[in-house]
């Protein structure tokens, strides 16, 4: 079964967040561990303060273990013995260039398979969906590496736009209008959680 969580924002401005974590856990937090993905923000890494803010929130869960894990970098197969899977935003197009030139992207897939909680923040949500699109639609500026394949890692069929608010409402009606799609709107106090038996 897939348990996925994907947010707008992280613990700060979702105070949601934290109940549907928990409702998705497989045992105790004590027993589990987390791995907070830093690699979406290019600049920061695990410096990103809502990084060190999810981080400090998890650990007052009782989580056994939290750890920051930067995909640019490090071996993706250390994802591989942890119980959630939290995906920290910033640059989709710098987070999903990672995600496949590291492997990630078929590990997170194959964790996702298996039941690993994947919770994805802003930017680190939309890679999750079909595709980026709408990162690029508005805008292609933040694709500094040139990103040509913007397909996501298809783990849902939702197509999120995080930090909504009604001032992009018409941009996004032309975008789904475009693409012929439809795209869940989220303010930076909503979430949607996805569970799925495939």
């Amino acid at each position: 079964m897939k348990k996925i969580i994907l947010s707008s924002h992280g613990f700060q401005k979702n105070k949601f967040l934290k109940k549907k974590l928990l409702a998705l856990l497989p045992s105790v937090a004590k027993n589990l561990s987390v791995a907070i993905i830093t690699t979406a923000s290019a600049e920061w890494k695990e410096k990103n303060k809502h990084a060190i803010s999810a981080k400090q929130i998890l650990d007052d869960m009782g989580f056994r273990k939290v750890e920051f894990l930067d995909l640019e970098f490090e071996n993706p197969n250390k994802l591989k013995k942890f119980d959630v899977v939290y995906i920290n935003g910033g640059n989709p197009f710098y987070l999903l260039h990672h995600l496949k030139k590291s492997g990630a992207d078929k590990i997170i897939t194959q964790l996702a398979n298996q039941g690993v909680i994947i919770v994805g923040i802003s930017g680190g949500g939309v890679v999750m969906g079909p595709n980026i699109n709408i990162v690029d639609y508005f805008d292609k500026k933040i694709n500094s590496i040139k990103l040509k394949d913007l397909t996501g890692l298809n783990l849902t069929d939702i197509f999120i736009y995080p930090h909504y608010t009604k001032e992009v409402e018409e941009k996004i009606k032309k975008f789904e209008s475009k693409y012929r799609c439809k795209v869940k709107r989220l303010s930076d106090s909503q979430a949607v959680v996805i569970k799925t038996k495939s």
